[in-house]
């Protein structure tokens, strides 16, 4: 059996990791591959060990970061990560590594490993290339990711159609090796006696807790939302965790939202969340796909959505979701507004959209793309 090194960006459970790690189950499940899982040695919130609860054979930890988004710091990333793809290079040639995985664009410390080893390269691609006021990669590194995703033997992996398009033309070339595959929303254990039972709608937001998620934003349309309708707003949760959290406090304190939000910490059980939550938010400057979205949908759970997304692809605006411009904080506060008032409009949204999600067959889907590309 041939083996995969899966390197990921980091040691954590969010939603990227989440993604290499469903596909790694899935080919050690169908016996594609023995996987190998590479992950940097960080800080961690519980994804190695969920390492060891699923049996991998071999998980190795090398010293390797990010790219940044200045281009000083990329350089002084590649001379650390020269280092760590050296010791990683003996160590996965010794184990006859025979294709390397390597997750998301800003983890080039996969590319590296590939290169040195000249195997075949799987690159997932889960970023969109700019958003905000800053630039996944720096222009100084673009000759250097231009030759690595021309390379014969690289398979680039997108996660939306938009993705594939907008990173060709940040490049401005095509990507010859390429093809998109959609995530599926993962399957929760919510019954129908584990719902919380609100008497007024609950605002809900699941991620990381990251300047581009657009949580600021999402506050102050919140302290509008509850200073007009104080009799009407029960709360906003906000799940995740990330460097923006003190932020975050600091900015609940200051619109004087202790009351009304709650922020939960990241934990890989979800369940839980979107059973408390009556409608689901997502306003980030930008989301390559928003498996969070879709899963917030496979629970039948109302959606508001930033336009910049691959799930444009496939949802329709006051049809299935509503999608709203997340650089404007009126848009955000009016489509809270909207489904806070009007429980049937509520309902129409969250049942048009699962019904077009359960149509699509994403899971099947996911499934057959993946065997194809490691097989």
């Amino acid at each position: 059996m041939k083996r995969v090194a899966f390197i990921g960006h980091r040691d954590m459970y969010y939603g990227a990791e989440s993604v290499m790690l469903r596909i790694a189950r899935l080919v050690k499940s169908k016996q594609l591959a023995e996987p190998i899982m590479v992950l940097p040695k960080s800080k961690h919130n519980g994804f190695r060990e969920q390492m060891e609860h699923d049996n991998f054979k071999q998980v190795k930890f090398y010293p390797y970061k990010l790219i940044g988004h200045s281009a000083i710091r990329c350089f002084l990333c590649l001379l650390y990560n020269f280092l760590g793809s050296i010791k990683a290079y003996f160590e996965l040639k010794k184990l006859e590594t025979d294709v390397v995985y390597t997750n998301t664009s800003v983890n080039i410390f996969g590319a590296m490993v590939a290169y040195w080893l000249q195997k075949p390269h799987i690159w997932h691609f889960h970023e969109q290339p700019s958003g905000g006021a800053f630039k996944w990669i720096p222009k100084p590194l673009f000759p250097i990711y231009r030759y690595l995703i021309s390379r014969k033997n690289t398979t680039i992996v997108f996660i939306s159609n938009t993705q594939k398009l907008l990173w060709e033309k940040e490049f401005c070339q095509n990507i010859p090796n390429a093809m998109v595959i959609y995530t599926p929303p993962a399957k929760l254990s919510i019954t129908p006696n584990s719902l919380a039972k609100n008497d007024k709608p609950v605002f809900g937001f699941l991620g990381s807790f990251t300047e581009s998620k657009n949580i600021l934003s999402l506050l102050t349309a919140t302290a509008k939302l509850n200073s007009h309708y104080p009799d009407v707003f029960e709360k906003l949760i906000l799940m995740g965790a990330g460097e923006f959290e003190e932020q975050i406090n600091k900015k609940t304190k200051e619109l004087d939202l202790q009351n009304v939000v709650e922020l939960w910490p990241h934990h890989e059980n979800i369940a839980p969340f979107y059973a408390a939550i009556d409608i689901f938010i997502l306003p980030s400057f930008f989301e390559s796909w928003g498996l969070v979205a879709l899963e917030a949908i496979s629970e039948k759970k109302p959606l508001i959505l930033t336009q910049n997304t691959g799930l444009k692809e496939i949802l329709n605006h006051n049809e299935d979701c509503i999608f709203i411009d997340p650089f404007k904080t009126e848009e955000i506060f009016h489509a809270m507004e909207k489904l806070l008032l009007d429980a049937d409009f509520r309902e129409a949204l969250a049942k048009n959209a699962y019904r077009k999600i359960e149509s699509l067959n994403f899971a099947e889907r996911f499934e057959n793309a993946v065997t194809t590309l490691f097989s």
